[in-house]
């Protein structure tokens, strides 16, 4: 019987399974730091013995700035941004268009007509000058403005919760896209799959759940023993 070549070898295999372990480490420690599970985070930091990187110094601001986003209070958001990202909205015009979008329809949410607008036609909006591509999105927006109760138009879901978790999630994207440039890191071609792979998990978990299905592995984010959780869920890759 032959015998195994070294590179098929036991321990040649528990040192690939380590570095592919370190790996799955960096990329969940990525995702609770972009996605803003700070405290979650934290205690991966510890117990997986993994450095935070780049964004973990400004998980803070980037939540705020993201819970503004998410109770209505944009233009607040927006100046927060301004301040700690100040080309923020000069570099990413379709996050400043879906901002001063959601300002109006929080105007509108308020039913502040009058003060919507006159919001919609000024030079600060911007809508006068978007791209053709935004078009229909801008008339979605002000047909909201023929309606007693625009919620249950045709266009009522620009005024679910949901559209603001939207825009939330563009906004933290785009400050992590400003850092990433400010520090000039690259992604590696395997991460924004990885990172997918992560979320499409937690997603269909999740549905599991909704469905009624308990007999499943849950990964659990807040769970201490990260690496343990993965490895678990990973083992048969």
């Amino acid at each position: 019987m032959a015998e195994l070549k070294p590179s098929t070898s036991w321990p040649h295999r528990m040192t690939s399974f380590q570095r592919r372990q370190a790996d799955l480490n960096r990329l969940v420690m990525n995702y609770l730091v972009t996605e803003g599970y700070q405290e979650a985070a934290k205690r991966f930091m510890t117990e997986a013995s993994v450095k935070p990187g780049p964004h973990m110094d400004t998980i803070g601001d980037r939540l705020r700035i993201q819970d503004a986003v998410r109770v209505g209070q944009v233009k607040y958001a927006m100046d927060l941004a301004t301040r700690i990202y100040p080309r923020l909205f000069e570099t990413d015009n379709y996050v400043f268009f879906h901002m001063q979008q959601l300002r109006l329809i929080e105007m509108i949410r308020d039913q502040k007509m009058e003060k919507a607008l006159k919001f919609a036609q000024s030079k600060a909006a911007g809508f006068a000058n978007v791209e053709p591509r935004h078009f229909h999105e801008v008339e979605r927006t002000m047909g909201l403005l023929a309606f007693d109760r625009p919620e249950y138009s045709p266009y009522g879901e620009l005024m679910y919760y949901s559209y603001r978790q939207k825009v939330a999630n563009e906004v933290n994207a785009a400050m992590l896209r400003c850092e990433d440039a400010n520090n000039k890191i690259k992604e590696t071609p395997m991460e924004p799959r990885m990172m997918f792979l992560i979320k499409l998990i937690l997603w269909a978990q999740a549905k599991l759940e909704r469905e009624g299905c308990s007999d499943f592995h849950k990964v659990d984010l807040g769970h201490g023993d990260f690496e343990e959780e993965f490895r678990r869920s990973f083992q048969g890759f």
